[in-house]
């Protein structure tokens, strides 16, 4: 019988563990701190600015809110990683992009102390990444190994070394965000990794690779990419994806709400209903990766915190 992974109840689980690290470190006068800059006022940017908000707030941490207007110098943005990096109360910097077409990413990341990097931007931390070295992950694909590892103990009742090792990892997409260091950390674990991407698809090779994978991570960005033609009878599937589309009717047709624009609903890259039961244990959307993913973001600020005042 599919396992449907309960993501939602893992973020909870986290966050339990982070409130109660916290409140010892508080106990010894430290208190964690995140710090995110949002350059103007994106919404997509925005919204999870706020997420980052309230689980700072229902964590115990400091919050700090760094908004300056879209029209802010680089130079100035800059000024303010300089600030926000020797600020004691602050353990890691989170920049929301998108920046405005001004300001380059790299000028603001590369800014950022690699010891207060908590989403793993600086190539500094994605080189120590890459060779495997004691790093901050990034908090998407740290989610995803966060959920492996826990359905591994308790579904498998395997130690996650075990679980990784050797066994047929295909993730699909390369981005720098997810796809590409996702690869890293499973690849670090033992895996028998491949990566597979857009171009992989138009040379009709995407299900040579993941119809043999043991383990499926999908991070595209495209909805219902993967149908159970792509999927291995008894795979576990992990889907990052998060597309909204159109709600469509018996004959194809977009449902209108009230005010006569179409309905919407949010999917995952993987075509749920048709791969669901041909799976081992599938994650699902919503209420997949994305509820683990700021709790991880938020242990990489517990860790950062640590590293910065010699707690073990």
């Amino acid at each position: 019988m599919t396992v449907v992974i309960d993501c939602v109840a893992i973020g909870d689980e986290l966050m339990k563990e982070i409130v109660a690290e916290t409140e010892t470190l508080k106990a010894k006068g430290i208190t964690p701190g995140i710090a995110t800059l949002l350059a103007g006022d994106d919404f997509g940017a925005r919204m999870y600015r706020g997420q980052v908000e309230k689980f700072c707030e229902e964590a115990g941490f400091n919050y700090i809110n760094e908004n300056p207007p879209a029209d802010v110098s680089e130079e100035e943005v800059v000024e303010i990683v300089k600030r926000l990096n020797a600020d004691k109360a602050v353990s890691g910097i989170l920049p929301l992009r998108p920046f405005p077409e001004h300001i380059s990413d790299s000028a603001v990341i590369n800014t950022i102390d690699v010891n207060k990097d908590i989403d793993c931007f600086h190539p500094f931390n994605m080189g120590k990444l890459a060779l495997g070295e004691p790093t901050f992950p990034p908090a998407t694909p740290s989610a995803v190994v966060e959920i492996l590892d826990r359905y591994a103990r308790e579904y498998e009742k395997m130690d996650p070394k075990d679980f990784y090792e050797g066994a047929e990892i295909v993730v699909v997409g390369h981005s720098n965000i997810v796809g590409k260091p996702v690869a890293f950390l499973m690849l670090n674990r033992n895996a028998t990794t491949s990566v597979c991407h857009v171009f992989t698809s138009m040379k009709g090779n995407l299900e040579k690779h993941t119809k043999g994978a043991d383990i499926l991570i999908v991070a595209a960005g495209k909805a219902d990419l993967i149908g159970p033609d792509q999927v291995k009878e008894g795979a576990i599937v992990v889907d990052v994806g998060i597309n909204r589309v159109k709600v469509l009717d018996e004959k194809g047709e977009p449902v209108l709400n009230e005010k006569g624009k179409p309905k919407t609903k949010t999917v995952g890259d993987v075509s749920f209903d048709a791969v669901k039961d041909m799976t081992k244990a599938i994650t699902p959307v919503p209420g997949g990766v994305g509820s683990v993913t700021n709790r991880m973001l938020m242990k990489n600020a517990l860790r950062a915190c640590k590293m910065q005042h010699g707690v073990e």
